[in-house]
């Protein structure tokens, strides 16, 4: 899986690489090649390599601070089950499976919704719903243990609509737009600069354009974390989300389990005949 996204990348700049050296070709063939490598050719190539490396940065940023949220989130559903189970051990009269299984039900949610399999209107009732859960656990226990509760729920509140507006806004629009106007200028002059010799300048426009598209296209992938349409080669994990789901169902069937084996021991035996 790791080679596959290592690699994958190339698997589409690569057929532009190979457009481009036949279009390489075919302008060496007509003799349309008037430029020479200079310092204004020079001048060109490393503003493009500026405003790459100024985007990428701040792609990157976006990047991982949207792979924070999702942890977050699943860190902030873990702290309300933490409560819950605070809640079960103090009070025997509050169980703490119906919280339990909202918590575990809005994981699976979200992972949806990131996935675009539900809208998110459905995962913001949800998480209305999980408030009233959390007021019938400060009524059941009386206890202001619960109140902790309240700033994880807005937190993931913050967090939903964060992932909302990484998933569907560009980092910089009119950076991007720079972005391509230097790349254009940077491919133009890769085709019309000419060489003594052909063959170590097809070598090296082929590597730069390589280089150059490669890095627009992480980019452009990069600026869309929550992208899971199998278009994206680069994905936030939502590995975490699972696993603390599975975590939350296997607390709620061990305390079923405790409350069947805690019914059979208070049940007298039946005497025997």
């Amino acid at each position: 899986m790791a080679k596959s996204l290592k690699w994958g990348l190339f698997g589409k700049v690569l057929p532009l690489t190979a457009l481009f050296a036949l279009a390489k070709l075919g302008v060496h063939g007509m003799g349309l090649e008037p430029w020479e490598f200079d310092s204004l050719t020079g001048s060109l190539f490393g503003a493009s390599s500026f405003v790459i490396a100024f985007i990428l940065s701040g792609t990157l940023a976006n990047y991982n601070a949207s792979d924070e949220m999702v942890v977050q989130f699943a860190n902030a559903v873990e702290a309300i089950a933490d409560i819950n189970l605070y809640a079960a051990k103090v009070h025997g009269g509050h169980h703490g499976e119906a919280l339990n299984g909202r918590l575990a039900n809005l994981l699976l949610q979200l992972k949806d919704w990131l996935s675009n399999k539900i809208q998110l209107e459905q995962l913001l009732n949800s998480l209305a719903e999980l408030n009233l859960s959390l007021a019938e656990l400060r009524l059941a226990t009386a206890d202001s243990v619960a109140d902790r509760a309240l700033p994880e729920l807005a937190k993931m509140r913050i967090l939903v609509h964060k992932m909302a507006a990484s998933r569907d806004n560009d980092f910089l629009g009119p950076a991007y737009a720079l972005l391509e106007i230097f790349l254009i200028g940077a491919v133009m002059a890769l085709l019309l600069i000419g060489a003594d010799r052909f063959s170590e300048n097809l070598v090296v426009s082929c590597f730069l354009f390589t280089s150059f598209t490669y890095l627009l296209i992480l980019i452009r992938d990069l600026d869309n974390p929550f992208q899971y349409d199998g278009s994206s080669c680069i994905e936030v994990d939502l590995s975490c989300l699972g696993e603390t789901r599975e975590h939350l169902v296997s607390l709620a069937s061990s305390a079923s389990t405790r409350q069947i084996n805690t019914a059979a021991a208070r049940t007298p035996a039946s005497p025997t005949a």
